[in-house]
């Protein structure tokens, strides 16, 4: 049975590996060279047997500026039957026939690697576009004094970012460089790296004996008390992975081990910082919306607290649970919601300065959280010169 070959640079013509592709390790400006693309999507048809359309026989005289011209299929399963066909085929197949729709034109013979080709196509304008407004962005503040710096610094190391496909750190970059929701709002992905990025600066800060009773943890992990909590008709337990790191934390605190557990919460669409102190039995909460917390939540919260206490055989002196003010900046748009949780969850466990309102604030902390993630994943990041 014939495998599918692997798109590689063996079997791809020259000039559109070396010209058309994205390439691991290329710098990410290569995008703005790339401005090649198939024509719009067209309309292919589906025979019932596909057999009469897989050729052993190659086209050796191939014109591949016929690509520019010949658009990928306007829907996808075209593509998958095509190739779920080639893979069960009982012969080696190295060219197809597609028939377009009769307003599209008359059949065409083509290499078999061009359903790669239009995978890798449809990755390389995709990340061309995040890219584009990812500079757009940063090229509005390019020129103010108090952003030149750290905008210099992040164009410089997104010039040395190698991208590709394969590269899911990316999207996660250039979402984050973006004024225009929802791309701007910052995910799970990028709180949690910034929330690690707290616990190891407590843990630098006050040594390890300190630093191991406050845990700060993950937007999941803070989630999951309200899901297992919260709701009536709570996921079962066992097997339960989100469970079983929640159950990790709850032995340790009954034992007496940790004195606090904080992070960011989501709420629908909003982000919020959330500290639990276990030796006062209190829970602090802010909210840069200068929204009370919801009452779901208020609930949920107050019965996990109270439960822990019984566990560990201590009675908790109020209920529900007191809710004091954790301090926090207060946002003047609609997507930096995670900026101000993370920076009150940083005042909050570091004595970081809180995060002013104004655009020019947040826009800097945003490239320096991207300046961070771009440290973390590559090796080709240099700062040294400038």
């Amino acid at each position: 049975m014939a495998s599918q070959i692997d798109l590689t640079e063996d079997h791809l013509p020259s000039d559109i590996w070396r010209s058309w592709l994205p390439i691991q390790g290329r710098s990410v400006f290569h995008l703005f060279e790339f401005n090649q693309y198939p024509a719009g999507s067209t309309h292919y048809l589906t025979p019932s047997d596909l057999t009469p359309m897989l050729h052993e026989a190659d086209i050796p005289d191939f014109s591949h500026t016929t690509l520019i011209q010949l658009g990928p299929p306007l829907d996808p399963s075209v593509s998958k039957a095509y190739q779920d066909a080639i893979r069960s085929a009982q012969h080696l197949v190295n060219s197809v026939t597609l028939t377009p729709s009769a307003v599209h034109g008359e059949p065409v013979r083509v290499p078999v690697w061009i359903f790669d080709y239009w995978r890798e196509m449809e990755l390389a304008t995709s990340y061309q576009v995040q890219w584009r407004a990812a500079m757009v962005w940063l090229e509005s503040y390019s020129e103010s004094p108090v952003t030149s710096g750290c905008c210099q610094k992040l164009l410089m190391a997104l010039s040395f970012f190698p991208w590709s496909g394969n590269n899911a750190s990316v999207r996660n970059i250039t979402s984050l460089l973006s004024g225009t929701p929802p791309q701007s709002y910052l995910s799970d992905f990028h709180i949690d790296h910034v929330i690690n990025q707290i616990s190891n600066q407590h843990q630098d800060l006050y040594g390890p004996k300190i630093s191991e009773r406050h845990i700060i943890t993950t937007v999941d992990i803070l989630g999951s008390i309200t899901t297992f909590y919260g709701s009536r008709c709570a996921p079962p337990k066992a097997g339960n992975l989100l469970w079983e790191r929640l159950a990790e934390i709850e032995n340790q605190i009954v034992q007496g081990e940790v004195d606090s557990v904080g992070g960011v919460y989501h709420l629908p669409l909003h982000g919020v910082p959330v500290v639990f102190d276990f030796q006062q039995g209190y829970l602090l909460y802010a909210d840069s919306l200068c929204q009370q917390i919801p009452k779901p939540e208020h609930k949920a919260f107050t019965h996990w607290i109270t439960l822990l206490f019984q566990r560990s055989g201590r009675n908790i002196d109020n209920y529900p649970v007191p809710v004091c003010p954790l301090p926090t900046g207060c946002q003047n748009d609609g997507a930096s919601c995670g900026l101000f949780a993370l920076n009150a969850i940083g005042h909050h466990y570091l004595g970081d300065p809180l995060l002013p309102p104004d655009q020019t604030s947040l826009a800097c902390r945003r490239m320096e959280i991207a300046l961070d993630l771009i440290h973390k994943n590559t090796v080709c990041f240099i700062l040294s010169n400038l």
